[in-house]
């Protein structure tokens, strides 16, 4: 049995999720986990250990934009990552939920503006996590992708659309200490790395409050 505290990674299919953890193991070359090219390509939730890695980390199965697989399959995917949360919730000092800048525009006219339901919702899914009260932070990912222009719009975008919603999110650079409400976002690339300094220093700022 692994008793080792867990950092969980989460969010929509082919949004980088994979790409990130790789990322943060000490020794990426040994790890055997698939970079999917088509959404949905992890579909199991899976731990994952190394010597020299003080936590594990939980790469959850991605959802949403998954054209190929069908309805059933998805909510299976969704049931299991509810069921998961709710018996695992405690062995976690640190949840990463990872957008696409690519699609944020997307997801939040179907939501906010077509009234249409994703499977689940990014916003949905912060809500859904916050009530076990795992700390979070939203990884904007794929900002490389962009004009800095396009960036600015789309993360002002995200942070209003939240903000209706009654989710707080704010830059990690700009973190209230006194506001426990505040949810941090961090602008990353995980093809050119940008940020992954910043990243790492806050999951090891995470794991020592939750080791203490």
């Amino acid at each position: 049995m692994n008793d080792k505290p867990s950092l969980l990674i989460i969010g929509n299919s082919n949004v980088g999720k994979t790409s990130i953890t790789k990322l943060l193991l000490p020794n990426p070359n040994i790890f055997k986990g698939k970079i999917g090219k088509n959404p949905g390509s992890t579909l199991l939730i899976k731990p994952i250990t190394q010597q020299n890695l003080p936590y594990q980390i939980v790469d959850m199965p991605g959802f949403g934009y998954m054209k190929s697989t069908s309805q059933r399959r998805i909510e299976h995917i969704k049931t299991q990552i509810v069921i998961h949360i709710e018996k695992k919730y405690k062995n976690y000092f640190l949840g990463l939920i990872i957008l696409s800048v690519l699609r944020i525009e997307d997801e939040i006219n179907k939501y906010s503006i077509q009234n249409q339901t994703t499977i689940p919702l990014s916003f949905e899914l912060i809500q859904f996590l916050n009530e076990f009260n795992i700390p979070l932070i939203v990884i904007v990912n794929k900002i490389d992708k962009i004009t800095n222009m396009d960036k600015q719009r789309l993360i002002q975008l995200l942070i209003d659309s939240a903000k209706g919603d009654g989710i707080n999110l704010v830059h990690i650079d700009k973190l209230s200490s006194e506001n426990k409400n505040e949810i941090p976002f961090l602008e990353f690339s995980a093809v050119k790395k940008i940020n992954l300094g910043k990243l790492k220093q806050m999951i090891e700022y995470y794991f020592r409050k939750y080791s203490k």
